[in-house]
């Protein structure tokens, strides 16, 4: 009826370990920041689907054509 509860194990890897340490030292502090301001420039370099402009273009257009049909029907 009543299970035993198994011990459970995890792989934990510690973040700061000796390992890292080491291989951290051996790294420039120039590497990660040319890494990091070219990973940041790529980012602002995507675009967004529709600017706002043709959006709100396409909403007065909608807004007109919903007039018209209106107008139409009645």
């Amino acid at each position: 009826m009543f299970h035993k509860s198994n011990k459970r194990t995890f792989n934990y890897k510690p973040r700061f370990s000796s390992e890292n340490q080491l291989g951290n030292a051996t790294s420039s502090g120039k590497d990660f920041v040319s890494q990091w301001k070219n990973a940041n420039s790529q980012n602002r370099k995507t675009k967004t689907p529709l600017p706002i402009s043709v959006l709100l273009l396409l909403l007065v257009l909608l807004l007109i054509g919903i007039y018209v049909l209106d107008s139409y029907i009645n």
